[in-house]
């Protein structure tokens, strides 16, 4: 495990109930914060890990490595900086990248498939064709490619039970999700204004309470898809499948508002 290095804190004030409530979020004093590592030692690290022990690649910086192919299935990739990084046909699968750092990444074709991505940093990444069925996906995907991806089963809504901290929620504001497979996904309470979701197959998939404004589902399927109190500001329904079917349009918010055939 790599060693502690020094953080710096910021403060942040919340007025509740005639105090002050202190909430302390530790950062990242300077750039070194992050343990540099190659390919190859990252190679080493997994090599060297048992079926009982996952590979210990938390808090380590990857950028300017080409990790495209590699196997990294299983691994702790807690709170890591693959900024920019190239990990395209990589294996992922069940990894752990809560908090990990992805923003602008290459992760076309990579097998994603029940990973661990809370609070993950996903903005402007691509992820053309990858594999997120079933992961576990609290993620800030802004501006992310997602054409031809499966998430199929994805677990991304957001739990109301633990928001004393705020909403953590799924953020897909002007993601391509163009041909995307969401049958069956959990994206409740998510964010997806201005996204391109043009013939997704969407069918049985939770958006209630999403923030769908300007989204484009033009020849999507959303058969059974359910929109309950979805906002619909903008949003484009042109030769949609399955409308008769959608649960919960007549709840909507900005109904009036959304563009029909």
């Amino acid at each position: 495990m790599p060693m502690l290095k020094q953080r710096s804190y910021r403060f942040f004030h919340f007025l509740a109930a005639s105090a002050f409530l202190i909430i302390v979020i530790p950062l990242p004093a300077e750039e070194s914060y992050w343990d540099p590592v190659t390919r190859d030692q990252a190679l080493a690290i997994i090599e060297a890990s048992t079926a009982d022990t996952a590979p210990d690649l938390r808090e380590r910086d990857f950028r300017g490595q080409n990790l495209s192919g590699m196997d990294f299935k299983g691994a702790d990739l807690f709170y890591s900086h693959m900024r920019g990084v190239n990990l395209s046909n990589s294996n992922l699968e069940n990894a752990s990248l809560n908090l990990t750092i992805m923003s602008g990444s290459n992760l076309d074709g990579a097998n994603l498939h029940n990973a661990k991505m809370n609070n993950t940093e996903l903005g402007d990444a691509s992820l053309k064709n990858a594999d997120l069925s079933s992961a576990e996906f609290i993620a800030k995907a802004k501006g992310a490619d997602l054409r031809g991806a499966d998430l199929t089963a994805l677990r991304g809504g957001a739990n109301m039970s633990n928001q004393s901290m705020g909403m953590l929620r799924t953020i897909l504001d002007y993601a391509n999700l163009n041909d995307a497979k969401l049958e069956n996904a959990d994206l409740a309470y998510c964010t997806m204004k201005f996204a391109d979701l043009q013939g997704a197959d969407l069918r049985g998939a939770d958006l209630t309470w999403c923030d769908l404004s300007k989204t484009n589902f033009t020849g999507a399927d959303l058969t059974a898809a359910n929109l309950t109190k979805a906002k619909l500001t903008g949003t484009v329904f042109r030769d949609i499948k399955g409308l008769d079917m959608i649960k919960g349009l007549d709840t909507t918010r900005d109904l009036d508002q959304a563009v029909f055939d």
